[in-house]
């Protein structure tokens, strides 16, 4: 649904020069927003303030700040109507500190900003010439701005998007209560103007989650190194990666990876929860092969348990082979990074670099690694180049989709083992990229995996998701993620 609803402010200094003239003073907030969803579906928000017209000849610093729910996951945001009126500036989106408006990542307040602020936030000035400016009294608009999230799982869960320091009693103009705020005057100097919200504008929207079956996850699981070989004296590590696109990783950890040897039913060490990065790792003491004996091949599973009622089970399996003869392990950790390019119609490009050390045995010849996207395969596996360290993968096309997701990037040395030697690789802590959906409200969508959006961002929003629309979690002036791994060998 689609309504106006109208926001009256009292303003600090208070004076018929002011936007609006002497308080209080009205502007009206269009806003559309879906009345009820199902339990984790996927849905928009999207804010955009009425008109407003300045009194005096030059007008500057314009921020608005809009506050956003706390109970929802995969937030992002996204300009989608430009700015209009303005002479100089570039409207832009940027999380800050409820409490002081500085610049902050992971908060539930939205500020939309030319880079500088007046008197509360980060790049504080009187100044009439910065961010978002004007040098005349025609009117200006602020840009409309859409959020994009996964509803709580609850029923009856009410979901809100408002105004901060909407209805403070008494009219206290401290940062937390400034919800609008700017520099006027006749000169380059300016007089600040800080804005306060009436109470109405607490809760401009209200989604409320229904009473019906939520919206399940895909889950793809996949045990790092496939198939392999390991010296049965030792104890033996096992590895899977799970990944839910549409699920953070305090949702995906829910769940539990089993190891099993399938002829066996044997589980292979105790069911683990995925760490933050969705990896699950066991050890285990398979029966010692007497000197001399034949090797032993396994199939081991890896069962992902799924969380009932958010994300689906998912499993894989491999063939390991046991042997009773010494081998020397060559472990390359890999650190990952991840630079989205230009968003398209359909597909948002992101070009992935895997930096590494070599190791003191240098990798045999025919060694390659692959590049994995939410543990899926990303085009062929790319040979490792005789020198240097660092390998430059293809650019990976993600598709456009109507729902919002975090994609996560691995790269793997496919395991070689040769002469009681072994080489492997993987990466500890995946790239990860943030894409946002391209739909209005979305309807029961039917779950799957990897169908996503780009768009232009700016820095996180909240939890596990980072400023706009389709970015990676790096601000907008370095597009750029790293896996932060320890690469060593």
């Amino acid at each position: 649904m689609t309504h106006d609803v109208d926001v009256t402010y009292s303003c600090n200094a208070n004076n018929a020069s002011n936007i609006g003239g002497t308080s209080p003073w009205t502007n009206t907030v269009t806003v559309t927003y879906p009345e009820s969803v199902a339990p984790g579906q996927n849905f928009d928000v999207t804010i955009r303030a009425g008109e407003m017209k300045p009194t005096q000849a030059r007008t500057g610093r314009v921020t608005y700040d809009i506050q956003t729910p706390s109970n929802v996951t995969n937030l992002t945001s996204e300009i989608t109507a430009p700015a209009t009126g303005f002479n100089s500036g570039t409207a832009a989106l940027v999380t800050v500190n409820p409490t002081t408006k500085l610049n902050a990542s992971g908060t539930d307040v939205t500020r939309i900003w030319g880079g500088t602020s007046a008197r509360f936030g980060t790049s504080a000035g009187t100044s009439t010439n910065s961010g978002l400016a004007k040098t005349s009294n025609a009117a200006f608009h602020l840009p409309e701005v859409t959020f994009s999230m996964r509803a709580p799982l609850t029923p009856g869960t009410e979901v809100e998007f408002g105004l901060p320091g909407a209805g403070a009693e008494p009219l206290t103009y401290i940062a937390a209560n400034t919800q609008f705020q700017y520099t006027r005057g006749t000169s380059n100097t300016g007089t600040y103007v800080e804005c306060i919200p009436s109470a109405n504008a607490a809760s401009l929207t209200k989604t409320v989650v229904a009473d019906e079956p939520a919206v399940i996850l895909d889950s793809t699981t996949r045990i790092i190194g496939g198939d392999q070989t390991a010296d049965s004296s030792i104890p033996v590590q096992l590895q899977a990666q799970v990944a839910a696109p549409y699920a953070t990783a305090a949702e995906l950890s829910e769940g539990t990876v089993t190891f099993r040897d399938q002829a066996t039913n044997l589980v292979v060490g105790a069911p683990v929860h995925p760490d933050a990065s969705g990896i699950a790792t066991v050890e285990h003491q398979f029966p010692r092969i007497p000197d001399g004996g034949d090797d032993q091949v396994r199939t081991i599973i890896a069962e992902y348990s799924g969380v009932p009622g958010n994300i689906s089970a998912s499993q894989n399996v491999i063939a390991l082979t046991l042997t009773e003869k010494p081998t020397v392990f060559w472990t390359t950790n890999f650190t990952v990074t991840a630079r989205v390019g230009t968003l398209g119609e359909e597909s948002l490009p992101v070009n992935v670099t895997a930096a590494f050390a070599r190791p003191t045995t240098n990798f045999p010849e025919g060694t390659m690694v692959q590049l994995y996207r939410d543990a899926l395969p990303v085009g062929e596996p790319v040979a490792m180049p005789q020198t240097g360290t660092s390998i430059v993968f293809p650019t990976d096309e993600i598709p456009r989709g109507e729902r919002a997701g975090t994609h996560r990037y691995t790269v793997e040395l496919e395991t070689i083992w040769y002469d009681y030697n072994e080489w492997k690789g993987s990466t500890e802590n995946p790239a990860l990229v943030i894409v946002a959906g391209t739909g209005g409200e979305i309807i029961t969508p039917e779950p799957g995996p990897g169908s996503l959006d780009m768009g232009s961002i700016t820095d996180p929003i909240t939890g596990s998701l980072s400023g706009s629309i389709g970015y990676d979690i790096a601000p907008l002036s370095s597009p750029t993620v790293m896996g932060l791994l320890s690469s060593a060998s």
